[in-house]
């Protein structure tokens, strides 16, 4: 034969090889219900099939061929032992079958495909109380059991490994979910489902409230329209969840620029799950201190804490919420706060009444300013003004109408967050024109 035409031949019996597997079929029958495929083991060529109670239960398989012959195996397949059939024409039946069996049929010409049956009214889910437990870690989850044991459901593959079929169970209960928009807690029900061969004890995130849990399944009970349903006890949690955010409260001292200008006061709040959190400690220490954390500069207990930092570096403030049963302490929330250093800097000229808007007011430039007193005098040493607010300056007026353009004097005493003290006297120019009028 030319290797063209066994190529040909060779393609053409694979085709037909795959058209007669794909003919060739199992149908499960019997029992209460509808049987159901649990599983398709395509790796291991064996369908998983559940039926409840093993009455009238019976498997038939059709093929192109009338020529056939049923197996069955309890270990594996080749240890299996050949069983007698019902056959009309090319579909055959087999009845008074025994669970946890696996059958099959030897078709010449198709590949072997085999069926492992199971009687869920043996492995069905009957539990009598569902318990909920602090987990490992309270803080961050809960334990789920029941006091009834679940029974593994396993088959046999066709060369003897053992598997087991995963159950799945839907569990509901209650928590809060944090809504940034509206800095709130909203009540949430949280549905899942848990898939697992082994699925108890079942680890959840602890809930935020007090919640009951409940549980169904398994899928197999389901199907068969006998599914269960069981509530726990109500569950007392300890879980915190904690948020916060600031305001700065600007003052007189507060200027622009980088970072925050000394002194800045902050208004920290707090939010957390209540009632559950019942405690709120605000911790301030320096951090640019050795051993700052163990030497607070403030431990404030209440929800809102307000407070002046008057002196530059870094600080740190640590929020702690702690549960009503002093059980678990959340200090996930931390604010890194720099005070900037002080600087102070005074202009030599200004153009009063006339470029409004445009440097017709005297002010310094200034940072971090804790303490400040300023004075203006004309040349004759008469005091023009005088201020104590840095953010403010002069107009370029006395008595309400503006002074003559010429030369003055001022003289500033001021503090730093850092405690530099500043002292400053200087000449000011104010330009104008002398027909400038108010």
């Amino acid at each position: 034969m030319r290797i063209k035409e066994y190529r040909k031949w060779a393609v053409m019996t694979c085709f037909l090889l795959i058209v007669w597997g794909l003919s060739a079929q199992y149908a499960v029958q019997g029992g209460k219900g509808t049987p159901l495929m649990a599983k398709n083991d395509t790796s291991n060529d064996i369908q998983v099939w559940m039926v409840y109670g093993m009455e009238g239960v019976e498997i038939s398989y059709t093929s192109s061929s009338a020529s056939h012959q049923w197996y069955r195996y309890r270990t594996r397949a080749l240890e299996a032992e050949p069983i007698s059939s019902t056959q009309q024409g090319n579909t055959s039946v087999i009845t008074n079958l025994e669970e946890g069996w696996g059958y099959y049929v030897d078709d010449p010409g198709t590949m072997k495909k085999y069926v492992w049956l199971i009687d869920y009214s043996r492995y069905e889910f009957t539990p009598e109380a569902l318990t909920v437990t602090g987990g490992v870690d309270p803080c961050r989850n809960i334990s789920l059991n029941t006091t009834t044991e679940v029974p593994l459901i396993a088959y046999t593959t066709p060369i003897g490994g053992r598997q087991w079929l995963e159950r799945s169970f839907d569990i509901s209960y209650q928590t809060l979910q944090w809504e940034e928009n509206s800095k709130m807690f909203s009540h949430r029900q949280v549905d899942t489902t848990l898939v697992n061969s082994v699925p108890f004890p079942i680890t959840l995130k602890a809930p935020l409230v007090d919640t009951d849990y409940v549980l169904r399944g398994d899928q197999y009970a389901r199907h068969f329209d006998r599914e269960k349903q069981i509530h726990s006890d109500v569950y007392t949690t300890v879980a915190v969840e904690a948020h916060a955010d600031t305001t700065l409260i600007v003052d007189p001292f507060s200027s622009g620029g980088d970072g925050l200008s000394a002194p800045a006061t902050i208004l920290f709040r707090a939010y957390a799950n209540e009632p559950v959190a019942a405690g709120y400690t605000w911790i301030i220490y320096r951090a640019d201190e050795e051993n700052g954390a163990e030497n607070p500069l403030v431990r404030y207990r209440g929800e809102e804490m307000e407070y002046t930092f008057t002196q530059a570096g870094r600080y740190m403030v640590e929020l702690e919420v702690v549960d009503r049963q002093v059980v678990c302490i959340n200090k996930d929330i931390t604010f890194d706060i720099q005070i900037s250093d002080s600087y102070l800097t005074v202009p030599n000229a200004f153009s009063p009444g006339t470029t409004p808007g445009i440097n017709d007011i005297f002010k310094v430039s200034y940072r971090s300013l804790i303490r400040f007193n300023g004075w203006i005098y004309n040349r004759w040493g008469v005091e023009q003004f005088r201020w104590s607010d840095p953010s403010q300056g002069w107009d370029g007026k006395k008595g309400g109408k503006y002074v003559p353009p010429g030369v003055y004097f001022y003289v500033i005493e001021a503090e730093g967050s850092d405690g530099i003290k500043y002292k400053k006297a200087g000449d000011i120019n104010i330009l104008r024109s002398k027909t400038t009028q108010e």
